[in-house]
């Protein structure tokens, strides 16, 4: 089935307000009939209202009404959301109000009474608006990342760079230390205490530069069925406790993949997941071929993907962290060269950027974290 068609009605959220009863009735029932999620005011004073507790995406109003008209009210609502999508529908062919809803901003005119093909065009009209909205909005948070990790990235690399070179100083004389200790003596066990920990921070130094590298990569057809199973079954050694459901079947498509990077994405995020069940828990993989249309709610190009899924029943993320889960070097676990170093979703991040394609992150707290990672499937050229 494709997946995120054209937007359907049912993403949509609409206010409409009237004040005549019947016709009130008469369109609520037709435009609830065609998915809309749907909010009812009698008046402006009530319709304004319900636009500040809701925000919808569209706003379809009557112009003459008690209290406070529909103009009245469009004006009100520029004020709060400029770029909203309002639509009017009058039995006045009044040139002054017209005048004055184009000086609003008003996008769409429908004439009363209702004739519903035209409400349906307006409307439709209105829904393509509020898609592409959504997708600059989408393509320019997309591009923001994008250059805040290249920023850090450059920093990054020239950190990293010095560091290694340092390090690998410390590593030699520790080395050569040892060579002058007895196995097993108290200094010994010291210095190897020293060389351990210098080891894992040349990792770190590691990943600092594969970072910063960000596209440097090898890309080549690859089947991703097996390629996830064998890293996952490998990190969960570390998490005898978590149980895994492992859902790939054996006819997934071809993507074009750096493995090494797909690994280490895998890695990551299962490694995520773990450190988020500390006393066990469930981790479901799941993958499957989905096709995106020209509008997505990735800013995708359209075509075929595969949708690859991590689900864990974790502890979950807040609310006031989900914004801020992939940029480098934010971390919520204890910072220490074993705990938090907060390079981990912002590699992930970055390698399927490289893979043009998208990562983001369902989560609930208390009952657990979806990752979900789309990558575009490989189609071999005839």
């Amino acid at each position: 089935m494709p997946e995120n068609k054209l937007m359907s009605h049912n993403t949509i959220s609409l206010l409409y307000v009237e004040d005549e009863a019947t016709t009130r009735e008469r369109v609520s029932r037709v435009l609830v009939s065609r998915g809309y999620k749907l909010f009812i005011a009698q008046d402006g004073e009530k319709g304004l209202a319900e636009f500040r507790e809701h925000a919808p995406d569209i706003v379809l109003t009557d112009i003459m009404m008690p209290h406070l008209n529909g103009l009245e009210m469009a004006r009100e609502i520029r004020t709060l959301v400029p770029d909203v999508q309002i639509a009017c529908m009058t039995a006045f062919s009044d040139t002054g109000n017209l005048i004055e809803a184009i000086n609003i901003g008003v996008d769409q005119f429908v004439l009363k009474p209702v004739e519903f093909d035209r409400l349906f065009a307006a409307l439709d009209r209105c829904q393509k608006m509020v898609e592409l909205q959504k997708r600059q909005r989408i393509l320019e948070a997309e591009n923001l990342q994008a250059k805040k990790i290249e920023a850090i990235g450059i920093l990054a690399g020239g950190m990293a760079h010095d560091f290694n070179n340092m390090l690998q100083v410390i590593l030699g004389y520790v080395s050569l230390a040892r060579m002058n200790e007895e196995p097993g003596s108290k200094t010994d066990t010291l210095l190897a205490i020293a060389e351990t920990t210098s080891e894992k921070a040349r990792e770190l130094g590691q990943r600092l530069l594969t970072f910063a590298k960000g596209g440097d990569s090898v890309m080549k057809p690859t089947p991703p069925g097996h390629l996830i199973k064998e890293t996952v079954k490998s990190r969960l050694n570390l998490f005898p406790a978590i149980k895994a459901v492992i859902d790939l079947p054996d006819d997934l498509p071809l993507v074009m993949a750096d493995t090494d990077q797909i690994q280490q994405m895998v890695a990551s995020l299962v490694e995520n997941a773990g450190e988020a069940m500390p006393h066990g828990g469930l981790l479901h993989i799941s993958a499957a071929p989905v096709s995106l249309a020209m509008v997505n709610d990735f800013g995708l190009p359209p075509g075929e993907y595969l949708h690859v899924i991590f689900a864990d029943s974790g502890i979950g993320i807040p609310p006031e962290n989900m914004p801020k889960i992939f940029d480098p070097y934010f971390s919520t676990k204890e910072i220490g060269c074993q705990k938090g170093m907060g390079l981990g979703l912002a590699l992930c991040y970055s390698f399927i950027k490289h893979h043009k394609g998208h990562i983001h992150a369902e989560s609930e707290l208390g009952k657990g974290t979806s990752i979900h990672v789309h990558l575009p499937v490989f189609h071999p050229v005839n």
